[in-house]
């Protein structure tokens, strides 16, 4: 079984990550893992969380709650027989090796609880729990004891809760962390490849942080002009993910998510930054730059632009001349974010 090299894209909603996949799902030797988004990583209660309550900021209650979020988001993901997505992906293995990943983080565990695993059962479980409290303490408890005798009786309706303590070392999460998604990726290779892709595994920021959990990762991050993004989130897709109404907020948006490239440390020998545009309009140059940060052999791209076609792809650029009525919005970007627009169209 071979030991594959895993690839991610990462993109900030719309950037055109997916090029990424289409075009190295060309290649003869790699395996794209599945056609969604794989965010058990970086998403809330995910990896990262357990990196920060765990090795960054160890706590009596949050580490060892950090531990029990994470088995919840686990199961959700695993799914149940109407959407298998992860558990199949991972060949029915995916929950069995977590919870073997989450008992090798485990100290011990011990009956108990805190105010936040009542806090996670909702505001119904809360107002129960405290109307019988007071209907016992305040009517039961004195009709039984008489009003001068009354020794307050605590409702324990979480008495066979179970609290996690997990250890405090930093070098064991990561050996255990990276021991894990090892043993995920094995599984996952079921065409014995030398390369798994797997999209939005991690985000296209904190690179240098991320890179930890895995023996050997590469992240294709992408971006693109936010000229076309605002015109295509606006015109054509219509979501609620990026706030286009006022095209101030989209660049404030844009600001504010890119932020981080100001500090960003990416260690160039697994991280590459891309334009979406660079793949389109200077192909052939982009595609040697990815081979040799992956040391992929070219002669396997067996099926080149199948997928990513480039003559196709051109149309989701340059947009802003297809809509004149928008000349105005399209100037306030470049004002606000001409660090930010693609400038190599030929």
């Amino acid at each position: 079984m071979v030991k594959p090299k895993i690839i991610t894209c990462a993109g900030y909603y719309g950037t055109g990550s997916s090029a990424i996949t289409d075009l190295l799902g060309e290649f003869s030797n790699v395996h794209f893992v599945g056609d969604y988004e794989f965010r058990f990583v970086q998403d809330p209660g995910g990896i990262a969380d357990l990196e920060y309550n765990i090795v960054q900021n160890y706590h009596r209650h949050n580490s060892g709650h950090a531990l029990k979020r994470f088995k919840k988001n686990i199961e959700f993901l695993c799914g149940n027989r109407f959407n298998r997505t992860y558990e199949n992906t991972f060949q029915g293995q995916f929950k069995k090796l977590t919870m073997e990943y989450i008992d090798s983080l485990t100290a011990f565990k011990f009956k108990g609880y805190w105010h936040q695993d009542v806090i996670d059962r909702g505001f119904l479980f809360w107002f129960i729990e405290r109307a019988l409290d007071k209907i016992l303490n305040r009517v039961i408890v004195p009709i039984i004891r008489g009003r001068n005798n009354i020794e307050p009786i605590s409702i324990h309706l979480l008495r066979n809760e179970i609290t996690y303590v997990p250890f405090s070392d930093k070098e064991l999460f990561y050996q255990k962390t990276k021991d894990y998604t090892d043993k995920l990726f094995e599984v996952a290779n079921v065409e014995n490849k030398d390369f798994l892709m797997f999209d939005q595994l991690v985000p296209p920021s904190n690179t240098d942080k991320y890179l930890r959990y895995f023996n050997n990762l590469t992240i294709f991050a992408i971006d693109r002009d936010p000229r076309d993004l605002y015109l295509l989130e606006k015109l054509i897709w219509k979501g609620s993910v990026v706030p286009v109404a006022d095209v101030k907020d989209f660049c404030n948006w844009w600001k504010v998510t890119r932020a981080h490239l100001k500090e960003e440390k990416d260690d160039n020998q697994h991280v590459m930054r891309l334009k979406f545009e660079d793949l389109i309009y200077h192909y052939d140059e982009t595609v040697d730059q990815i081979c040799k940060l992956l040391n992929l052999d070219r002669s396997l791209h067996v099926s080149p632009k199948t997928k990513l076609i480039p003559e196709r792809s051109i149309a989701n650029t340059q947009m802003w001349k297809r809509y004149p009525d928008e000349e105005e919005n399209i100037k306030h970007i470049e004002t606000q974010l001409s660090e930010y627009c693609y400038k190599r169209f030929t």
